[in-house]
């Protein structure tokens, strides 16, 4: 199986005006800066790929690919980040929840967070239409590296059979709720059937990077224009 080239893969959440009450402020990227970030790679000369062509023989590269990743889920990916991507022929890939489809945060409750809705299946399916990517993102948001050996499996493998049986397409990448893994839940992943996983580590990925612990560049909501460029250029660097 081929490794993917020194490749970006940008990590968002919410794309969305940040909710006063929230409890965790960073993760809300405005629908303004949104698109100036996919402005920026346009300029830049990115072109955009679905997370699971990294590891595809029959998918050919583009010359400068990049890939855009949004975790758990929510509604405004559908209202605010899906029509931004589309004015620039954009692709994502995002992962879901597989017990919280139509619903809420609800992981984010214990830290006072405010409840915000996720996207249901007719959502989902609506948003794959138009040439979204969908993965794994367990099926409650658990920390994978903090609950027992029994729960994680049922969590990575759970996951998949219910989004694959509730939507009707393969879903073949992963991601680890928080970042958070060991070597066993790794080998979890990979014997449940997913191709590639995400993690929350920093930087690019180069030939040897672990295709289950794969790099991501976090963007926020203090992401502006000038370091969004620093952050791509400083990655392209680091992976010298």
């Amino acid at each position: 199986m081929p490794q993917p080239p020194n490749i970006p893969i940008l990590m968002y959440h919410k794309v969305e005006r940040l909710s006063a009450r929230s409890a965790v402020p960073g993760h809300y990227v405005s629908p303004t800066l949104f698109r100036k970030q996919m402005g920026i790679l346009s300029a830049m000369g990115y072109s955009t790929v679905p997370l699971s062509h990294l590891y595809r023989q029959d998918k050919k590269l583009p010359r400068k690919p990049i890939v855009i990743t949004f975790d758990d889920g929510y509604v405004n990916f559908l209202t605010n980040a899906l029509p931004i991507l589309q004015s620039y022929r954009f692709v994502s890939t995002v992962f879901l929840v597989a017990n919280q489809l139509g619903g809420t945060n609800a992981w984010d409750y214990k830290d006072g967070g405010t409840p915000e809705r996720l996207m249901n299946v007719d959502q989902v399916l609506q948003a794959k239409s138009a040439g979204t990517e969908f993965g794994s993102h367990t099926m409650d948001h658990v920390d994978l590296s903090a609950v027992s050996r029994e729960e994680a499996w049922n969590q990575i493998l759970g996951s998949k059979k219910a989004l694959e049986a509730t939507l009707g397409f393969e879903v073949d990448s992963f991601c680890y709720p928080y970042g958070r893994k060991d070597d066993e839940v790794r080998g979890m992943v990979a014997r449940a059937g997913y191709r590639l996983a995400c993690s929350t580590e920093k930087g690019l990925n180069t030939e040897e990077t672990d295709r289950y612990a794969l790099r991501r560049i976090n963007i926020r909501r203090d992401t502006t224009a000038p370091v969004f460029v620093i952050k791509l250029l400083r990655g392209k660097r680091s992976a010298r």
